[in-house]
């Protein structure tokens, strides 16, 4: 194939990479095949063909056929799903995949697969192909799961307002919104938590070290697994472009008519509002947003999704000059770079937390599903630099009828707490963890602990391989990954 792989040398790697079909983790996926590719490695993303499009040109690309058919299937990607029925049509049909990979794998065999963590799959006991599980979630998210489903059941008042304290001697004492125990979270943990059955080198994160001190030692006591922190990887595509030249569709972006218009704003007086690609908020609740965001007297930019009919807000924007409002995608890495930004409401999920932070912006939290629920906390308990709006309904769903409207009171609250910021932590703070994560890709091309640079030097990956702690110890296969 014509492009980044033609000039590989004898050292490169055959990585096969498999995320699931969704945003959260099609993106981050994509990245690390982007930066592995970049460093000379042969890279191929594992998808369907539906979702190849979204795959870099420089990219190799093995597509397979969903059943669509089978299961009435319109879509095969969650981005562009309205109901839970249909979710769980793609869910099984990701799941009805596995025979086809196997095959696939039988007959091209790579040095390593890398596979999403929403894929309980174990390759490495039947066709002895060494895996490693790719999570979008921090870690620290991994940590919580495994105290939970490790703990025993704590019975609270089906009506109480006590939060959950989160068991298992954490680093931080983590409290949760909501009992786990009265919910479907233990359905999330339990997927999660069979990152470490599925692999034998470890689990990648896409975050830094510095980031997550104490959850990464944490975990890999707890199960035995190597953790591997390649982040923030959009940072490391970026920096890997800034060494070639700059493509026309990255220039463009910089012409969105939304940064334009925090241009005309003062320094840190914009708060962001963007809750991702699959947050489903029924019109009553944009409503409380703008009304909590006009009742904080800043500016406000609100991102909303393209089929979303909510003329009532852009009604409001009409009658002042504070807010604006944008229908589908938006550059947002450019938005949150931007001097006008002062702080980010967001639905916590993985990768515009990491993004925020890496940008250095507080945020405020308003989680959805899933795992925003513990990225919040990552936010909010860990690092400390955002304010809660206080949700207390979880959903392991973004399609769910949600019973709890949160109120643009507290709403305003949270949004005039962070960007108030009285004494300035929370500024501080973000500011340093900015400088953290931008150290880290700097200082990339070190030998470090971690997949940015291991795959370049043997004895590193030897030493991932035959660990005493649970890895992956077959020498001939060894060999096969490390050969040159």
């Amino acid at each position: 194939m014509e492009g980044l792989f033609s000039e590989a040398d004898s050292s490169s790697l055959k990585l096969f990479l498999l995320p699931f079909l969704s945003p959260g983790h099609m993106i981050p996926q994509i990245n690390l095949g982007q930066v592995l590719a970049f460093r000379g490695h042969h890279v191929t993303i594992l998808t369907t063909p539906s979702n190849a499009q979204f795959i870099p040109k420089h990219l190799k690309v093995h597509t397979f056929n969903l059943p669509s058919n089978e299961v009435g299937l319109s879509s095969e990607n969650l981005s562009s799903v309205e109901d839970n029925r249909t979710a769980d049509k793609i869910w099984k049909a990701t799941q009805d995949l596995k025979p086809q990979i196997e095959t696939f794998l039988q007959q091209n065999p790579p040095h390593a697969l890398i596979l999403d963590i929403m894929f309980q799959w174990n390759f490495t006991s039947t066709l002895n192909i060494p895996t490693v599980v790719f999570s979008p979630i921090p870690i620290f998210g991994l940590c919580v799961a495994e105290a939970i489903n490790n703990c025993q059941p704590q019975v609270l008042p089906s009506d109480s307002s006590l939060s959950f304290v989160v068991p298992g001697a954490l680093p931080h004492n983590i409290t949760l919104n909501f009992n786990p125990w009265n919910t479907s979270f233990l359905t999330l943990a339990r997927i999660l938590v069979q990152a470490k059955e599925n692999n034998t080198i470890g689990v990648i994160v896409d975050t830094f070290a510095e980031l997550e001190g104490g959850y990464t030692e944490y975990y890999e006591k707890l199960t035995g697994v190597k953790v591997w922190h390649v982040g923030k990887l959009s940072l490391m595509v970026d920096y890997y472009q800034r060494r070639r030249t700059i493509s026309q569709e990255i220039n463009h972006v910089d012409e969105h008519e939304c940064l334009n218009w925090l241009s005309s704003k003062e320094p840190r007086s914009v708060v962001y509002v963007c809750f991702g690609s699959l947050s489903r908020l029924s019109k009553e609740q944009h409503m409380e947003i703008v009304r909590g965001l006009e009742a904080s007297g800043y500016n406000y930019l609100l991102v909303v999704p393209e089929n979303v009919n909510d003329d009532g807000i852009e009604e409001r924007m009409r009658e002042n000059e504070r807010g604006m409002v944008v229908r589908g995608w938006v550059p947002q890495c450019l938005i949150l770079k931007h001097v006008g930004i002062g702080g980010f409401l967001t639905h916590c999920g993985a990768g515009s937390v990491l993004e925020g932070i890496c940008e250095g912006v507080p945020m405020i939290t308003m989680p959805r599903f899933g795992d925003h629920f513990l990225c919040e906390k990552l936010v909010t308990e860990v690092v400390g630099i955002g304010e809660s709006v206080g949700v207390w309904e979880w959903s392991m769903s973004p399609y769910d009828v949600r019973r709890e409207l949160v109120d643009w009171k507290r709403i305003e609250s949270a949004v005039r707490k962070v960007m108030k910021d009285e004494g300035g932590f929370f500024r501080k703070r973000a500011k340093e963890l900015k400088e953290k994560a931008h150290k880290a890709v700097q200082e990339e091309k070190n030998k470090r602990r971690n997949v940015q640079s291991t795959p370049h030097a043997e004895s590193d990956m030897n030493t991932a391989f035959v660990s005493p702690r649970g890895m992956y110890n077959n020498q001939s296969s060894v060999q096969r990954f490390v050969r040159v």
